[in-house]
């Protein structure tokens, strides 16, 4: 998503929740989304947390995201934490 570097986005929509769900997209100084935060679970408290962090690195001058991390809440410390979704445990993991 391209947009007005070091911009903030607010934006709602009809998730996948069946809910309206809120997001915030940060822009970096070449207009590259950076960051998407969204303030939901999308109905899956299993494999997200409210709310969650998607962060992209670019690849290729910014032609191609290379890698997306996740950030999602440790509800024991109400840190946001590097995480991956375990699907065969049906879970968050935190790597951090």
């Amino acid at each position: 998503m391209q947009g007005t570097p070091g911009a903030r986005f607010d934006f709602s929509r009809l998730g996948s929740s069946g809910q309206i769900e809120n997001s915030r997209v940060i822009y970096d100084k070449a207009g590259k989304q950076k960051y998407r935060i969204d303030y939901s679970d999308h109905g899956n408290f299993a494999h997200h947390t409210d709310p969650h962090i998607h962060e992209y690195i670019y690849q290729d001058a910014g032609k191609s995201v290379k890698t997306e991390i996740k950030y999602f809440r440790d509800f024991s410390t109400g840190r946001l934490r590097q995480s991956i979704i375990n699907k065969v445990k049906n879970e968050i993991e935190f790597i951090d």
